[in-house]
């Protein structure tokens, strides 16, 4: 079992804990070196209009809102974001929570009682599993985008209270698309409801970033979409969207909404003037896409394991954590920064590099980034000279 100094003493060659931004840039211990492992995806972190959006709201509202969102905690900035995901994800309604982690544990926790059963993707988002734990219902997991084993746990499951299968549109650490279709086919066939996590996938995936839908070209995948404001969306909270119906259920039952201070007003203009200049400008998803699979081809063809990434993240597999670490402080050695990925966040001997492509970087910067990570790879032994 590694110790917490040895994790130290290995991060601290490489991890920007201080840094100075200059998207896609940053500035540590006085180096400029290429960010390779940010979630600004459509890198409207630092854009004018948002930060300009803002202040205006900081300046018109203040600095935080009086309470909750029952209370006296709503503004018409809430309402007006709230509309606009609704619209934007294709869906009647939706409800915004001051975190995704609080989406994702309020929604399953409210939804699900000890009498249903949710079968959970394995390879989902932690929040999920612990919306999961927290619902205190039956849990039953099935083999990462494996829908014939996802119908086997179907089968075996209770026939009695609701049954809601949990997936990842995009999944983060590997970077490959649920595949929704095939997953709807089965749980129409046993009556089971999906739920999608949108988190990686809004701004990322589908010709205009509206997620894994538009991905697919079909509008009736998902039962109910939850989703962040802090990847693409440069902001802070999270969002759930569905039928007015269960929006209404989730606004006095989801716990993390009634009991959390709403989202801060110049938050909540950030993300809604960010999502307005996605819906403005589907170019930066375009140049996302082109570009990382791109790198992808070329890191492939020098022999680096990018997994099964089909989307903006792109792991790099190293196997041990050690490998990783090595790696990573290599190609800070080469001028890029790439931050590693260890057990448990990710499976034994399958540590790695979590490389994105947003819309910041040039096809310059993705030519820079194509070289340095070869030529770690080099050094570290990764792959054969």
């Amino acid at each position: 079992m590694r110790s917490l100094e040895w994790d130290d003493s290995r991060r601290a060659s490489f991890v920007p804990y201080e840094m100075e931004l200059e998207n896609p840039y940053v500035t540590l211990d006085g180096e400029r070196l290429l960010m390779l492992s940010g979630y600004s995806y459509l890198g409207l972190n630092g854009d004018h209009r948002v930060i300009d959006a803002a202040r205006t709201a900081l300046e018109h509202y203040g600095t935080g809102n009086h309470g909750v969102r029952a209370l006296a905690g709503t503004i018409p900035l809430h309402e007006e974001l709230e509309e606009e995901i609704a619209a934007f994800v294709s869906r009647d309604a939706a409800l915004v929570f001051s975190s995704g982690y609080a989406v994702n544990t309020g929604v399953i926790g409210s939804l699900v009682t000890p009498d249903d059963t949710l079968l959970v993707d394995k390879y989902v988002h932690a929040s999920l599993i612990d919306g999961a734990k927290l619902s205190g219902a039956t849990v039953s997991r099935f083999r990462h985008n494996d829908p014939e084993h996802l119908e086997r746990r179907l089968k075996e499951a209770s026939p009695h209270g609701m049954r809601l299968v949990v997936v990842d549109s995009v999944y983060s650490m590997d970077g490959d698309i649920a595949p929704l279709p095939a997953i709807r086919e089965v749980c129409d066939r046993h009556g089971a409801l999906i739920m999608a996590d949108e988190a990686h996938s809004l701004g990322v995936i589908g010709k205009t970033g509206r997620g894994i839908e538009e991905h697919f070209g079909r509008y009736d995948l998902v039962d109910l979409k939850v989703g962040t404001l802090s990847k693409a969306i440069p902001s802070m909270g999270g969002w759930a969207a569905g039928s007015e119906r269960l929006m209404r259920f989730l606004k006095f039952r989801a716990r993390p909404f009634l009991f959390s201070a709403a989202l801060g007003p110049a938050q909540a203009a950030a993300a809604l003037e960010a999502l307005r200049i996605l819906d403005l400008e589907p170019g930066r998803v375009t140049h996302i896409q082109r570009e990382s699979a791109r790198l992808r081809s070329v890191l492939g063809e020098a022999g680096l394991n990018t997994g099964f990434s089909e989307t903006a993240m792109i792991p790099i597999i190293c196997g041990s954590d050690a490998a990783a670490y090595d790696y990573a402080a290599a190609c800070r050695k080469a001028g890029v920064i790439g931050l590693p990925v260890l057990s448990p966040a990710v499976p034994n001997n399958l540590a790695r590099l979590r490389i994105v492509v947003t819309a910041r970087h040039t096809s310059a910067d993705i030519d820079i980034a194509a070289n340095a990570l070869r030529v770690a790879a080099f050094q570290t032994r990764l792959i054969a000279a």
